[in-house]
């Protein structure tokens, strides 16, 4: 018999698969495609590779060649092969979402006994099975599981599975991922990233914690190239690994905590810079200038007035014509990189407030960025369930208000979405109001996480 979690990931990858089929026959028979664009934009980039060319001779291709090389097979074996990629790397999401809870308990397990080493090899054999502490598994044999037997272990267990559930039946990642979206293998690597900086611990050796750091970094670096936005995880991580994060009570002991780096944040540092610098430099070899503007610069001055769900919209689109304009773009990011200078040092100094800060940090990237595609939600989606354990004070009732709302706000903005770009009806103004709308529900939905969140309802007896 299959277990629980092992039942759950066939039958989530099953209605994946049904997804993808159900795509191809879509794109074939409606007006309205199943299949994302930018799938067919990066699918064009692998055949520019496939026939000795740069992916960015293909007009829009603005992301790492990386992905193009990625989806390869899409040329030699089968068009759908990126969709079931990405499909794999979204149920892999769960399974490194279960271990980072699971890791959690081995947390407060070795905090809270009084013969730590004792209790340390006992998970190990219990997680592990070999005892390797260094091995990644993501199921426990039953047998092993058995070593300690208490209602802790039942209860971070069950914990663990939820959050997993969380992500495995959410119908927006689904649709997402076999829509031909890559952004669920950033995911993971942030989440890999997220794993290994919370296996670095006071009662841990430095060369583990050195090594665990070195891994958190190469993650996080190649999170950064495949698409930017993890760069602003960075202050959390580099804040989470100071010594002093817990007597910051001055602004001077808030630029000695930031300005003077032990060697874990040095580690950090140096790893995530050695990855950059070395794709960037391979990449730039091969392409050129192109690529770093295109995957790049191209970003930071974007302006997309379709598709787009974000507040600063209808502005954009009647500037559409003009310059980039440098004081709007301050004025533009100003608000969003305030927040998150700010949550990165609040939401930093435990295991438990880290991961909650790096889903506001994501949740504050999405809503205040000037641009806004489905697509961004798996950011921050992707690290809620990390979390989904400390909103216990959350009624029922207020869980599917906010999700209703949620939901509510992406069907406004949609409907009159779809009046313009189907049949060609101006509803910009619709399209702005709901985007305001929209806005106003993410606001209200990050104030009752923030005012609801509990580090302390995860312990143990």
């Amino acid at each position: 018999m299959l277990s629980g979690l092992k039942k759950h990931l066939i039958i989530s990858l099953i209605v994946r698969l049904i997804l993808i089929i159900y795509g191809e026959i879509q794109d074939k028979i409606s007006e309205v495609p199943y299949t994302d664009v930018d799938y067919r934009v990066v699918t064009d980039g692998s055949m520019q590779i496939a026939q000795g060319h740069s992916p960015f001779n293909r007009h829009t291709y603005r992301y790492t060649p990386l992905l193009a090389i990625f989806l390869l097979p899409n040329i030699y074996l089968h068009p759908c092969f990126g969709k079931i990629l990405f499909a794999i790397f979204d149920l892999a999401i769960a399974l490194i979402i279960r271990k980072i809870i699971i890791e959690e308990y081995y947390s407060l397990l070795l905090n809270q006994s009084t013969s730590i080493e004792d209790n340390k090899v006992k998970f190990e054999k219990k997680f592990n099975g070999n005892g390797n502490k260094n091995k990644f598994r993501l199921f426990g044999s039953k047998k092993d599981m058995k070593l300690i037997g208490t209602s802790d272990r039942m209860k971070f267990e069950r914990m663990a599975n939820f959050a997993a559930y969380v992500w495995l039946y959410n119908p927006l990642t689904m649709i997402i991922a076999t829509r031909g979206n890559g952004d669920a293998i950033t995911s993971a690597l942030v989440l890999l990233s997220i794993f290994y900086l919370l296996k670095i611990q006071d009662n841990a050796s430095e060369k583990d914690n050195e090594r665990n750091v070195i891994k958190s970094g190469i993650f996080h670096g190649l999170a950064i190239h495949l698409r930017l936005y993890p760069i602003f995880f960075s202050l959390a991580y580099y804040m989470y690994l100071s010594d002093n994060k817990y007597q910051i009570n001055s602004i001077q002991s808030l630029l000695n905590c930031f300005l003077k780096p032990n060697r874990k944040q040095i580690f950090l540092i140096l790893t995530v810079l050695k990855v950059l610098i070395f794709l960037t430099g391979v990449f730039y070899l091969l392409y050129d200038y192109k690529y770093l503007y295109e995957s790049i610069i191209y970003h930071f001055v974007r302006k997309d007035t379709r598709h787009n769900f974000s507040l600063y919209f209808y502005l954009q689109y009647l500037n559409s014509g003009g310059k980039v304009n440098i004081l709007e773009k301050l004025l533009t990011f100003m608000p969003q990189i305030v927040l998150i200078i700010l949550i990165s040092f609040h939401f930093s100094r435990t295991r438990q407030t880290i991961q909650f800060g790096v889903f506001l940090i994501a949740f504050i990237m999405v809503t205040y960025n000037p641009v806004i595609t489905s697509q961004y939600f798996v950011w921050f989606l992707s690290l809620f369930p990390l979390t989904v354990n400390n909103f216990r004070s959350l009624s029922f009732k207020q869980i599917i208000m906010l999700i209703t709302l949620w939901f509510a706000g992406q069907g406004m903005w949609l409907f009159c979405a779809y009046f313009l770009e189907f049949k060609g009806i101006n509803s910009f103004d619709f399209i702005w109001l709901a985007s305001t709308f929209f806005f106003i529900i993410n606001i209200v939905i990050l104030q009752m996480l923030i005012e609801n969140y509990d580090d302390s309802s995860i312990k143990l007896k």
